[in-house]
């Protein structure tokens, strides 16, 4: 997926499903947790909206700096694949960064929401406006290497909607406990 017209209607669409997925619910259930080890609906919601924020500054500040060398974008080659192998597939837990970890930052699913359509929507924005071609500029992901502009849009899509199917999960679990 690299056309930019589909990266944004992945991201517009993703969006809307994150923010539906977690949108006015109880207290009760947004915070239960299934097991100690376990995410509640809040703590997920909040490690999306964090690693959201922070990539979404990357991508339109740090990655813009200067084009990527020819080094660095040989070893973005075959990043949507790991990407699609990390995320798509929820049969492996893979641990997050500790600066993505949930923390306790937002209380309510509105606190969360504002500050995530603020970030998704400057995301947006600037994949409508820049003149720049992506695939010219990467950055190094802390866990899938070296991506380009095209493959941060596309973590930020397909890491949303991993974690929207963990979050279907605690709902479950929340109305069950």
């Amino acid at each position: 997926m690299t056309d930019r017209s589909a990266l944004i209607e992945g991201l517009t669409t993703s969006a809307r499903q994150f923010t539906a997925s977690f949108g006015g619910l109880d207290p009760a259930v947004f915070h239960f947790k299934a097991a100690p080890d376990r995410w509640s609906v809040a703590e997920t919601a909040e490690h999306v909206i964090v690693a959201e924020t922070g990539s979404s500054k990357l991508m339109r500040g740090k990655l813009l700096r200067e084009e990527a060398t020819p080094e660095l974008l040989a070893a973005a080659v075959g990043s949507e694949e790991r990407i699609d192998q990390r995320l798509v597939k929820r049969d492996r837990i893979f641990p997050a960064p500790e600066f993505v970890l949930p923390s306790g930052r937002w209380q309510t699913p509105d606190e969360m929401i504002a500050v995530f359509d603020e970030s998704r929507g400057a995301t947006i924005e600037f994949l409508r406006t820049t003149p720049l071609d992506l695939t010219r500029y990467a950055a190094p992901h802390p866990a899938l290497g070296p991506l380009t502009g095209h493959g941060w849009t596309l973590f930020l899509i397909r890491h949303c909607i991993r974690h929207i199917d963990q979050i279907e999960e605690a709902k479950r679990a929340g109305r069950a406990g």
